[in-house]
């Protein structure tokens, strides 16, 4: 076998990584799948909150280049300002009912980001998981069956304890990662779109950011971030200005060409759960809790469900 075979075909990742050896082995089973229209690889893009300032700075790039996006959204907070003390976004106003329709109509997407973003714990699941998507169902008048975890990735064990039974076919978290055929619906990464991200890591913008790594493995690219603005991020390591998102958009189009399918994300789970050899290999994938990445949401999902 020649040195760069065998480098391709045995990549093996630390702690420190990006991904689990699993997620690199294409093995027969992915054989019978493929993305929609033969795509080689899926891009998304979501935004936490969903604030009206999106209409001025984000959404105009997204008709530009012809780009759905997905609303994360509050469910207390539709159509009312922001008033949690201590969020960059505190003071923002939030799209209201038809507001947020609208975007639906142009094909976006949208999912449950909590009752309140108080951060969900065991005690708080069935409010801020189960009814939250009750009531933005009722609100918006359709199905919700994603959640996306609000604050840090500690709120995934208890949300994953009840999210299933509540209808959610999907949970996005921060994990930030590509995601794969194999990769647990539960447990989906999303790649944090940032100016600069602090110390010790000392990352900076890069608008290639997992396409090469998601092209490789016919991953799925699910970017996060909040409210982009002109010149300045509202908070450096949780967004990007406005001039970086529509740098992150020509590199999409420049590298994935007609290569990538770009989608809602809503689209790819609904394409995932219906897809025969999706399904396959998923049922033969290693447990999520196995991945290196999860060692802390190990422990803590396997006490909260014994408990």
């Amino acid at each position: 076998m020649k040195r760069r075979d065998f480098l391709s075909s045995t990549v093996t990742l630390t702690a420190a990584g990006l991904f689990s050896s699993q997620a690199f082995a294409r093995d027969e089973q992915t054989k019978g799948f493929t993305w929609k229209d033969g795509k080689k690889w899926v891009y998304s893009i979501t935004y936490d909150e969903g604030v009206i300032d999106l209409f001025k700075y984000a959404i105009p790039l997204h008709r530009k280049y012809e780009i759905p996006g997905h609303l994360a959204i509050v469910t207390d907070q539709i159509g009312k300002v922001r008033i949690l003390p201590g969020s960059s976004y505190h003071g923002f106003s939030i799209m209201d009912k038809d507001q947020i329709k609208s975007l639906v109509d142009e094909s976006w997407g949208v999912s449950c980001h909590s009752m309140s973003h108080c951060g969900v714990t065991v005690e708080n699941a069935q409010v801020e998981v189960v009814e939250a998507k009750a009531k933005m169902e009722e609100i918006l008048e359709m199905p919700i069956t994603i959640f996306t975890v609000p604050g840090s990735n500690h709120g995934h064990a208890p949300s994953l304890l009840v999210a299933e039974d509540a209808g959610y076919n999907a949970i996005m978290t921060i994990y930030d990662r590509v995601n794969t055929i194999d990769t647990d619906l539960m447990w989906l990464g999303r790649i944090p779109l940032h100016t600069e991200y602090p110390g010790p890591f000392y990352t900076r913008f890069d608008p290639y950011k997992g396409f090469l790594l998601a092209s490789k493995v016919g991953g799925w690219v699910i970017d996060y971030n909040h409210c982009p603005m002109p010149n300045k991020p509202v908070h450096p390591a949780k967004d990007v200005t406005s001039e970086e998102l529509e740098q992150r958009f020509q590199a999409l189009k420049e590298f994935g060409g007609d290569d990538v399918w770009i989608a809602d994300c809503n689209e790819v789970v609904d394409y995932l759960l219906n897809h025969p050899a999706a399904q396959q290999v998923r049922s033969n994938a290693p447990d999520p809790l196995d991945d290196v990445y999860n060692l802390e949401m190990r422990q803590t999902y396997s006490v909260l469900k014994e408990g």
